[in-house]
């Protein structure tokens, strides 16, 4: 079966809070991948995504990590 993937971040320059983000929605059982790729005028875009059932759950979480920061 197929699982489609949606967007829920994007990061531009370093990686560090994309993997932060990646990292704190694993500890909370959430599938996340994180994809990159680089641009002419930012260098490196992050995207974090989750699949689409978990969408809802992780938007909660990441808000919530974002409130801590």
């Amino acid at each position: 079966m197929w699982i489609k993937w949606v967007t829920i971040h994007e990061s531009y320059g370093l990686p560090r809070m994309a993997n932060e983000c990646r990292h704190y929605l694993e500890m909370k059982g959430i599938r996340v991948r994180l994809l990159s790729r680089r641009t002419q005028r930012t260098g490196h875009v992050y995207v974090l995504q989750v699949p689409e059932k978990e969408r809802e759950q992780a938007l909660e979480w990441l808000r919530l990590f974002k409130e801590r920061l």
